[in-house]
């Protein structure tokens, strides 16, 4: 069996997004299978029209100086890691209950970070064997 790396993504906080772009590329160079399921507010990250940055309060005044540093070390976008995990084989899921009781369609998220809006039991058999982080 394949080393196999999942992600549920809950918090669409951009603290939680920098790992979430950062693990999944890194797993997906690795070879390993990677499947992210995308629930609650993070969901709202993958729109077209995404909501913006969003930090945690205790976090603010550290939000310029992180920004500097990913500026210096020209570290991509979490969005464009993703984009990177997603070229070499990662699967973007939504979780599909979410996306109707926000009265979302896949329409609606942008396709070039999603793969598909799917239950969680699709989500739970591809990950079943692997790794499993919540986010």
């Amino acid at each position: 069996m394949a080393d196999k790396i999942s992600m549920i993504v809950f918090t669409g906080t951009d603290d939680k997004m920098i790992p979430v772009g950062v693990i999944s590329q890194a797993a997906a160079a690795l070879g390993y299978e990677v499947y992210i399921f995308f629930t609650g507010w993070a969901m709202f990250k993958l729109l077209k029209q995404p909501m913006g940055e969003v930090w945690p309060k205790e976090f603010e005044g550290m939000v310029p100086k992180l920004k500097e540093g990913m500026a210096r070390l020209k570290a991509p976008s979490w969005k464009d890691m993703l984009k990177q995990a997603k070229s070499m084989g990662a699967k973007v899921y939504v979780c599909s209950m979410m996306a109707e009781a926000a009265g979302l369609k896949k329409e609606d998220f942008d396709p070039t970070l999603v793969d598909d809006v799917v239950g969680v039991t699709t989500f739970l058999e591809q990950a079943k064997g692997g790794q499993v982080l919540f986010i």
